[in-house]
C-alpha cells in the first residue's frame, strides 16, 4: 500500500510539473496534465483519508477560497437573461481555483514522498527543457514574423508574465545547484529569457523581468557578487541596443505618446484605456462596495462615462476585464472578493518566508507585481500555470530550504 501511495504522489508532482511546462507549447497538454494532476490528487486523498490533517494552515486554502468566492458570485450574481453563462470567465476560473486547491492540498499535504526521487534534479530537468523549448519558440516565431512573441498562449501579455516567472524558477533551480557551470549558465539564462520577454513587447515584463531576478538572487544569496552581476548587466545591456531600434525604442516612444493623449484627454490607447479602466473600476467599488453583477457594472460605467466621456475607452473592455486584478476583483466580488485576493497574496507569501522558500515567494511576486497590468487569475493558462507551479513549489523537502 505505501508504495502505491509513493507512486501515486509522485505521479501527481510529475504531471503538475509536466502542465508548468507546456504552459508555453501547448495548451491542450497543459490541461491534459493539468487535470490529471487533479483527478489523482482526489484518489490520493481517497487512500490518504485516515491521515489527513486539518489542524495547520495549508497555502491550498486561500486558492480555494478565491475559486469559491468567484462561483458564489457566479450563482448569485452571473445570472443574466439568458440564464447562466458557463462559459463564463468567473465561472470557468472558479472551477480551476478550487479544483487547483485540491491539488496543492494534497501534493503540500503528504511532501514526504518527494524523497522517492530527487526533486532538485527532476525540477531542473523539467523546468530547463520548458525554458530553453519556450524560448526556441518565441525566437521562431520572431524570425517568422510574428510581431510580438506570443508561444503558446495567444496573448502575448500572458505570455511573457508566464514566460518571466518561468525564467525566474529556473535560474534559482540552477543556483541550488551550486557548481561553477550552472552559475553561467544562469548568468546566459538571465539575459536570453530578457531578450525574450523584449520580443513579447509587454512593458510591464520589460521592466520588472530583470528587477524581479535581482531581487531573487539577492534575497537567495543574500548580498550581489559584483563581477558576475557586471557582466549579466554589460551583455543585457548590449542586447536591449541591439534590439533597441526594432524593439523598445517603438515602446518608449509608445509609452511617452499614450501618456502624453491621455493628458489631452485622449484614452485610446493602451495604456491610456488601461488609466480609464482602472479609473472606472474603483469608482464602480465605490459604488457596489459588496460586490455586483457584470450587467450593474455596464451601466453603472456607462452612466459615469457619459458624463466622463475621457474615460470612454473602458466601455471596449468592461465586459472582458479591467486589466488589473485587485480592481476587477473590487469591482464585482467587492470588499468581500478583495480581502479573499490581498488573503491569497499575503498568507502564501508569509508561508514561503517562514520557511525561507524562495521560488514560492518569487512565484508570488510575480504573480502580484504582474496582476498589477492584467488580470491573470482569470486567464485560463495563467491559472493552470500559477497553481501548478504554487503546489509544485510549495513542497517541503527534507533538508532546510533557502
Amino acid at each position: 500500500m505505501e508504495k502505491l501511495k509513493s507512486r501515486i504522489y509522485i505521479s501527481v508532482f510529475i504531471f503538475a510539473a509536466l502542465s508548468v511546462a507546456f504552459a508555453l507549447l501547448s495548451n491542450g497538454r497543459q490541461k491534459d496534465f493539468y487535470y490529471i494532476a487533479v483527478y489523482l490528487s482526489i484518489i490520493g486523498i481517497v487512500i490518504e483519508r485516515k491521515n489527513l490533517t486539518f489542524n495547520k494552515f495549508n497555502i491550498a486554502y486561500p486558492i480555494m477560497l478565491i475559486g469559491v468566492v468567484k462561483l458564489i458570485w457566479f450563482l448569485w450574481l452571473g445570472k443574466d437573461a439568458n440564464g447562466y453563462n458557463t462559459y463564463s470567465d468567473q465561472f470557468g476560473a472558479g472551477k480551476k481555483l478550487l479544483l487547483g486547491g485540491v491539488l496543492v492540498f494534497y501534493i503540500t499535504q503528504f511532501s514526504h514522498y518527494i524523497r522517492a526521487i530527487n526533486y532538485k534534479n527532476v525540477m531542473l530537468a523539467i523546468i530547463g527543457i520548458a525554458f530553453v523549448s519556450a524560448s526556441c519558440y518565441a525566437f521562431w516565431q520572431s524570425w517568422n514574423g510574428i510581431g510580438r512573441a506570443e508561444m503558446a498562449i495567444n496573448r502575448a501579455t500572458i505570455s511573457a508574465y508566464v514566460y518571466s516567472t518561468l525564467s525566474v524558477i529556473f535560474v534559482y533551480l540552477l543556483y541550488i545547484q551550486k557548481k561553477p557551470s550552472c552559475y553561467v549558465i544562469a548568468a546566459l539564462s538571465i539575459i536570453l529569457s530578457f531578450i525574450v520577454v523584449i520580443l513579447t513587447g509587454t512593458r510591464a515584463a520589460i521592466i520588472l523581468h530583470l528587477l524581479i531576478i535581482a531581487m531573487m538572487t539577492i534575497y537567495y544569496f543574500k548580498k550581489l557578487h559584483f563581477k558576475s552581476t557586471l557582466i549579466v548587466l554589460v551583455i543585457a545591456l548590449l542586447a536591449s541596443v541591439a534590439l533597441y531600434k526594432n524593439y523598445i525604442h517603438p515602446k518608449i516612444q509608445q509609452t511617452y505618446n499614450e501618456v502624453t493623449l491621455y493628458q489631452e484627454g485622449q484614452d485610446n490607447t493602451s495604456l491610456g484605456a488601461r488609466f480609464s479602466m482602472w479609473t472606472v473600476g474603483l469608482k464602480n467599488f465605490v459604488n457596489a462596495p459588496f460586490g455586483q453583477s457584470m450587467q450593474s457594472r455596464f451601466n453603472y460605467s456607462e452612466q459615469y462615462v457619459s458624463k466622463n466621456p475621457q474615460y470612454k475607452s473602458t466601455m471596449e473592455f468592461i465586459n472582458v476585464h479591467l486589466h488589473d486584478e485587485t480592481i476587477e476583483t473590487l469591482s464585482l466580488q467587492g470588499i468581500f472578493g478583495g480581502l479573499t485576493l490581498l488573503w491569497f497574496y499575503l498568507s502564501i507569501s508569509w508561508v514561503a518566508i517562514r520557511d525561507r522558500n524562495t521560488p514560492l515567494l518569487f512565484t508570488m511576486n510575480c504573480l502580484a507585481a504582474y496582476g498589477l497590468s492584467d488580470v491573470l487569475l482569470l486567464s485560463s493558462e495563467a491559472v493552470l500555470f500559477y497553481v501548478a507551479l504554487i503546489g509544485i513549489c510549495g513542497i517541503k523537502l527534507p533538508e532546510k530550504r533557502i
